[in-house]
């Protein structure tokens, strides 16, 4: 069942409006376009209420929709599942303090909040989310501001309306968040992160049909809030930084197809927490924490390397 919700529609003039400096948005790429959803900090600050609710599409340039659908949210999980764009989670403020989500939307041109039943996965945010088969995944992901068991590592799986928890921390990756992920093929793959205590440089695949976890060979340098993607049948990694050694900051971008190399090619300078989505021929990168605040530059990586589509605004914030 599907709950629709009052719309409300606001378009730019192409060219004239684009997203600022941001970090913590969810992203997905539909339909051959690209959308952003949400994120921290858009206002040039980094006080906690300082989140959006707005949607961003990029095609030949930026077009901004809002269209009245989930609450403001820092890192939503954002996929495509067909017909539609499905968003589930995320980080709010509200009432004086850090909220945590795990309702689920969908969006097809307007947003619509999706009605399950059973329990749900806690609210969470920072998840790995991939649609395959009519089904939804869900995995890991962080809440309750870093305490005690606010780290997650289960999988879960709603298919036909009705959730369903598939196991625990105890298999797969095991508790985490800040992961790189991406969904290609019939596979979720879900790179480094952070465990609470450490940088994680781990690669693990998911089959979305027998749901069940391969450890693959891993090279790169451990890492959190990376951007990890898929474009011609090879694994994108790019950026994150270390979340123990906050000056230990990240512009590698690595390949795999079975095998690790790092490309060289110029790309983004240091980003870290940047929206990132892929569909197989093309990866999207947009802003994120920078050397000195968050950033505004959107990125495209295709069989030709990096390419700057959108230059940093001049109103980029200096933060730190």
């Amino acid at each position: 069942m599907i709950e629709q919700r009052n719309l409300r529609e606001r378009f730019a003039i192409r060219g004239g409006e684009r997203p600022r400096a941001a970090r913590s948005i969810g992203a997905a790429v539909w339909r051959g376009d690209f959308y952003m959803f949400g994120g921290f900090g858009f206002n040039g600050t980094v006080k906690p209420d300082d989140v959006s609710d707005d949607l961003w599409r990029y095609r030949d340039g930026w077009r901004h929709v809002f269209a009245g659908g989930p609450a403001p949210a820092r890192y939503p999980s954002l996929t495509d599942a067909g017909d539609r764009i499905l968003s589930f989670g995320g980080c709010s403020y509200s009432d004086g303090g850090i909220t945590f989500h795990n309702d689920l939307w969908s969006f097809d041109g307007s947003w619509r909040k999706v009605v399950t039943q059973g329990a749900r996965p806690e609210q969470r945010y920072t998840s790995a989310v991939a649609w395959h088969g009519g089904s939804l995944v869900v995995f890991g992901g962080c809440a309750r501001e870093h305490g005690p068991g606010a780290y997650f590592g289960d999988l879960w799986r709603l298919a036909a309306g009705c959730w369903e928890r598939m196991h625990g921390p105890e298999e797969g990756p095991g508790r985490r968040y800040g992961f790189g992920w991406t969904a290609a093929g019939g596979t979720l793959y879900v790179f480094g992160g952070y465990d609470g205590s450490r940088d994680l440089g781990d690669l693990w695949a998911l089959d979305l049909v027998r749901l069940r976890w391969q450890k693959l060979p891993s090279i790169p340098e451990a890492r959190y809030c990376p951007a990890l993607g898929h474009v011609d049948g090879k694994l994108v990694l790019f950026g994150g930084r270390s979340k123990v050694n906050a000056k230990r900051n990240l512009s590698d971008t690595w390949i795999f197809d079975g095998e690790w190399r790092q490309h060289f090619d110029q790309g983004p300078a240091y980003h870290a927490k940047s929206a990132y989505a892929s569909d197989g021929s093309v990866m999207w990168l947009y802003g994120g924490e920078g050397p000195h605040g968050h950033v505004s530059d959107l990125w495209r990586y295709d069989s030709n390397g990096w390419r700057l589509m959108s230059p940093a605004r001049d109103d980029d914030p200096i933060l730190w």
